[in-house]
């Protein structure tokens, strides 16, 4: 019996692949074979349209050739927007070569390079080589930008990869490809020092120590060093070194452990090369337990030294540490306990971290880091509700005004000024001019990018605040909050199934992180799951017991559900509050039950309180899905021209820091 006959020809190669398809079938199997079907129609369609031939299904995925590079890009082009509404995520990858196929088999290097494109694509995206984009780069009607060079697998040489940037067509940042691709060179992550001691409370010091070196190490010039809230993500999470590297996407670690005894402390530090996990240096410091900021520092500096020797800089001048040049004594220990408890971001956390930067403040009025700390903790219970929220914004802004009066060109204490303009004084335009100069201080600050983030968001620019949400976690890619906030990007823009990815990454570095585990709670109240959504705000209840009683969450799903009479009972419980909740229920809250009841007066009853109180939480409903219901209602857009939203449509959105390559 003679073989499948062959064809050979030159051909441009399109892969397509559903996201999250494998959860999708986790949470509905016919609505994940629905899609699928989807996908295949929309290509079939789009392919016979542009001259092109799929020539293999596979799962959720597809091989489709065309005879030009054009056709293949413009057929990519409008699959994504076909599949825009109701959005598919789907993801695309395109490279042009030869090809050899037969009844059973497709192959050649333009099928290999193809199929390694595709998965470093975003949803909603299409990536192309660089002979793709030799051949489309004299057409006007696409849009493309180079995202860089990168070695992937199974792939001889460095490969050129470009971003389609038409209209409705997602593009990931270099980072995120990196990310897909292997590790950075040269890029070092310095985890949190283990404390050995029998007495837990030392591990302040192992803490301090561990973020003195990033500082430190920070300051060199050829050097990448991850966040300190990057590295702290693995606190405590007993992995391997190279499971961790590919995690922080780091050719290096610096890890060790701190011992107290007595009167002496014992550090030990070793630096690995996270491809095989090979040690390259290590060394154990012992120090007489006088001064422990001086032990630290002494310590601190020897460490680095040893790594500008291990990267070949002992050219470079040494950066030196002074921990006291930041922290008086007896307020450094303070400082960290409170930085541990505000990254949690539950009211008993945060109530904990502004007694700690209190104490700190009070005997250092001079701690910049622990006042820009304490705002944010002002900030955080005002718009929570937490504290009268116009007390609470002025406490902020007194910090902050502290700040800028000692380092008038703190880029992160400029942002939080921004974020008070908004909150306080309703003042869009000052708020977004003080975002920029943040940004123009230092464009790679995360917490100036975040800010601006939140800025967009509690304005409803979703579009533009998903771009500033990316570039965030660009610049530190495994902090829980910034992971947790991308889900929330996603679902504004109902990407549902991107979120749902996204929160179930967040809760991966940390399953009791609460802002994701509410955030997928109420994406699937979104995709009318709402049993999905019960189980979710369950298990939030179980963890913030000790601070509520009840949530509105539950609540406002036993309204949804029908059970009428349950949720008219905890809503008067919720309302009256017990003397021993440390969270008090925000009038915004109360809206939120009432909107699940479907009693829209009461809705607006307590949403117009809200305002009156500015309450911060209020900003979030305009691009919250969840409040679709109440949209359309006129009262809904008296109330934002009363909270003067309008008046930021003065700002220029048009540009993202994605779009200006910063």
């Amino acid at each position: 019996m003679m073989g499948a006959k062959t064809t050979r020809l030159l051909a441009a190669v399109m892969f397509t692949d559903i996201v999250g398809y494998t959860a999708m079938m986790q949470e509905d199997e016919d609505n994940a074979n629905k899609q699928k079907e989807r996908h295949r129609q929309v290509l079939h369609e789009n392919a016979a349209a542009f001259d092109g031939k799929v020539l293999h299904y596979y799962g959720d995925g597809a091989l489709t050739i065309f005879n030009s590079a054009y056709n293949a890009v413009m057929c990519g082009i409008n699959i994504q927007k076909d599949l825009s509404n109701p959005y598919l995520p789907l993801r695309i990858g395109m490279h042009v070569g030869d090809i050899a196929y037969n009844d059973e088999d497709v192959y050649g290097d333009a099928v290999n390079i193809a199929s390694r494109l595709e998965p470093l694509a975003i949803s909603g995206g299409i990536l192309i080589s660089q002979k793709v984009q030799n051949e489309i780069r004299n057409h006007r009607d696409i849009q493309t930008k180079e995202i860089g060079t990168f070695e992937l697998k199974n792939v001889k040489y460095p490969l050129s990869i470009f971003a389609v940037t038409n209209k409705g067509i997602n593009a990931p940042t270099e980072r995120e490809v990196r990310a897909k691709t292997g590790r950075v060179r040269n890029r070092l992550a310095v985890l949190p020092f283990v404390n050995m001691s029998d007495e837990m409370g030392f591990d302040y010091f192992g803490d301090g120590l561990t973020e003195e070196i990033i500082n430190g190490l920070t300051k060199m010039k050829r050097l990448d060093v991850t966040s300190r809230t990057s590295a702290f993500a693995y606190k405590g999470r007993n992995e391997d070194i190279r499971t961790i590297g590919e995690g922080l996407m780091v050719s290096h670690i610096l890890e060790g452990s701190v011992r107290k005894n007595k009167d002496k402390i014992r550090v030990t530090a070793q630096l690995i090369e996270t491809g095989g996990g090979f040690h390259l240096w290590s060394e154990t410091y012992e120090r007489h337990l006088k001064d422990i900021f001086e032990i630290q520092d002494g310590i601190t500096n020897e460490i680095i030294k040893e790594v500008q020797k291990s990267f070949d800089y002992e050219s470079e001048q040494p950066v030196l540490s002074k921990s006291e040049s930041d922290h008086s004594k007896g307020t450094y220990e303070h400082y960290l306990e409170g930085t541990f408890e505000l990254q949690k971001y539950s009211v008993t956390s945060v109530r904990k971290a502004m007694k700690c930067f209190n104490d700190v403040v009070g005997k250092d009025p001079s701690n910049l880091k622990s006042r820009i700390a304490l705002a944010q903790c002002f900030l955080f219970m005002g718009m929570q509700g937490q504290i009268l929220s116009r007390r609470a914004y002025k406490k902020a802004e007194e910090n902050i005004d502290a700040v800028l009066k000692m380092d008038s060109q703190s880029a992160t204490a400029i942002a939080l000024k921004g974020k008070i303009e908004l909150l306080l004084r309703h003042n869009y335009d000052k708020a977004g001019s003080l975002m920029q100069r943040a940004f123009d201080i230092d464009s790679d600050n995360p917490e100036v990018c975040y800010n601006y983030f939140r800025f967009l968001n509690m304005i409803g620019e979703n579009e533009s605040a998903l771009h500033w949400m990316e570039r965030t976690l660009e610049l530190d890619p495994t902090n829980l909050l910034y992971n947790s906030e991308l889900a929330r990007a996603y679902y504004n823009l109902h990407r549902y199934s991107d979120a749902f990815e996204q929160y179930n990454y967040t809760l991966e570095l940390d399953p009791m992180f609460l802002p994701a585990i509410e955030g997928k709670g109420w994406n699937y109240v979104a995709m009318d799951k709402l049993k999905k959504a019960h189980i979710e705000f369950e298990t939030y209840q179980n963890l913030v017991s000790r601070e509520q009683k009840n949530i509105p969450h539950l609540i406002y799903i036993a309204a949804r559900l029908g059970m009428n009479d349950l949720a008219d009972h905890f809503l008067e419980e919720l309302q009256l509050g017990d003397v021993n909740d440390t969270y008090v229920a925000s009038t915004v809250d109360i809206a939120l039950v009432y909107l699940g009841m479907e009693k829209y007066d009461e809705v607006f009853f307590h949403l117009q309180r809200a305002a009156d109180d500015k309450i911060g939480k209020l900003h979030f409903v305009l691009s919250d899905p969840i409040w679709s219901p109440i949209k359309n209602d006129s009262r809904f857009d008296t109330l934002v021209n009363q909270m003067g939203i309008s008046d930021a449509g003065q700002i220029d959105f048009s540009q993202s820091p994605v779009d200006q390559n910063v």
